[in-house]
């Protein structure tokens, strides 16, 4: 009787033991690193953020379920992390002051009819480089803080976060349009 009490005790602090050094294990980190697409030096404070997801629908769709949200500002040698979930979905955007956001799941069409034309996933690896292009006068600004606000709702959770407080111009910018289409739209007509 002393031998299986002990055992079942000894099982118990063994599975508890256990189920508490999985949950103190460290993730798995992501260094990466943004550079100027022309001059390939770093930039230093730019927005980073990653919001990772699991599930599918029946299309093969991302769910909108987050499993976790990272966000962060480059240092001053372009360098950021987060932490890696294995399997996991995810969609990742930077942005600049300045220069193009990018993201990996869409690029910036300038002047296209959609703000946001797909791309290949880019893979989240360690030591990867992402680099920015600057914004030029040729770039629409009513389109690049369109696909900036495109970009904020894929990878943030909150409009509190880094990454919106970063775009916060560019954000205003997008609200303001949007006012001056629908006063356009559903403005009163003089007679």
């Amino acid at each position: 009787m002393k031998a299986e009490s002990f055992r079942i005790t000894f099982l118990s602090i063994f599975i508890i033991l256990s189920l508490f050094l999985a949950a103190c294990t460290p993730k798995c980190i992501i260094n990466g690193r943004v550079v100027d697409a022309e001059t390939q030096y770093p930039i230093e404070g730019a927005a980073v953020a990653i919001r990772w997801y699991e599930g599918h629908d029946s299309n093969g769709a991302a769910a909108s379920r987050t499993f976790d949200v990272n966000q962060g500002m480059s240092n001053a040698e372009g360098k950021f992390k987060f932490p890696h979930h294995q399997d996991k979905n995810y969609v990742m955007g930077i942005y600049k002051e300045g220069y193009i956001c990018w993201s990996s799941r869409s690029l910036f069409s300038n002047g296209a009819k959609s703000v946001a034309v797909p791309k290949n996933a880019t893979q989240v690896e360690n030591d990867m480089v992402v680099q920015l292009e600057r914004l030029k006068g040729a770039h629409s600004e009513d389109q690049h803080a369109s696909f900036t606000v495109l970009v904020a709702e894929e990878v943030t959770a909150s409009k509190q976060s880094p990454f919106y407080k970063a775009i916060k111009p560019l954000f205003k910018h997008w609200r303001d349009n949007l006012r001056e289409e629908f006063k356009k739209t559903f403005g009163r007509k003089s007679t």
